[in-house]
C-alpha cells in the first residue's frame, strides 16, 4: 500500500471562501475534510478577511496532523479593482494562515475552467454539475454546505489526476 496524498485546496473569495481536504490513496479519493465561511458586506473588509484569517487557521490547525502534500488554490480575475480588491484581500488573509503553519502554495492558482475541464469535462460546468462529479469521483455521499466547498473539492481532484494520483 502506498503512503497517501492529502491535497489542501481553497476556493477563496470574502464572501464565503471554502476549502477541502482530499485524500488519495491507492487512487481512491476521499473527502477528509472540507468548509466554508460566510462573511456579511455590513461588516468592513478589515473585519471580513479577519474573519476568513480565523476560519482557515482553524481548518489548518484542525487537520495539520495528517499532513498536506499539495495546497493549491482557485484563480480570480476580476475585471474591475472593486472586484478584484476583497478578493486579493481574502488571499492575503489564507496565505497568512499558510504562514502560521509554515505552508505555501505548491501551485500557481488554477481557472476555474481549468479544473472543471479535468473534473466534469466541461470548463463553464455549472455548480450542480461540479458538485455531482465531485461525487462521482470520491464517493462523496453528503451534501455540500455552499458550492464554495465541491469547487475546492474540484480544485483538490484536479491536481491528483495532473499528478497521475488518480
Amino acid at each position: 500500500m502506498t503512503k497517501p496524498k492529502r491535497i489542501l485546496a481553497f476556493d477563496i473569495s470574502l464572501g464565503q471562501p471554502g476549502v477541502a481536504l482530499v485524500e488519495i490513496r491507492n487512487g481512491q479519493t476521499t473527502i477528509v475534510d472540507k468548509s466554508n465561511i460566510k462573511t456579511t458586506t455590513k461588516d468592513s473588509a478589515a473585519v471580513r478577511a479577519s474573519i476568513v484569517y480565523a476560519w482557515a487557521v482553524h481548518f489548518i490547525e484542525r487537520n495539520r496532523g495528517k499532513g498536506f502534500d499539495f495546497v493549491v488554490r482557485e484563480l480570480f480575475q476580476g475585471r474591475t479593482w472593486k472586484q478584484n480588491a476583497p478578493v486579493f484581500s481574502a488571499w492575503a488573509a489564507v496565505d497568512q494562515a499558510l504562514n502560521v503553519f509554515g505552508l505555501a502554495y505548491t501551485d500557481d492558482p488554477i481557472t476555474p475552467g481549468t479544473h472543471f475541464k479535468a473534473v466534469v469535462g466541461n470548463g463553464k460546468a455549472s455548480k450542480q454539475e461540479v458538485a455531482e462529479a465531485v461525487r462521482k469521483w470520491t464517493g462523496f455521499e453528503g451534501e455540500f454546505a455552499s458550492d464554495d466547498e465541491s469547487d475546492a473539492c474540484s480544485l483538490a481532484l484536479y491536481k491528483a489526476i495532473k499528478e497521475g494520483l488518480i
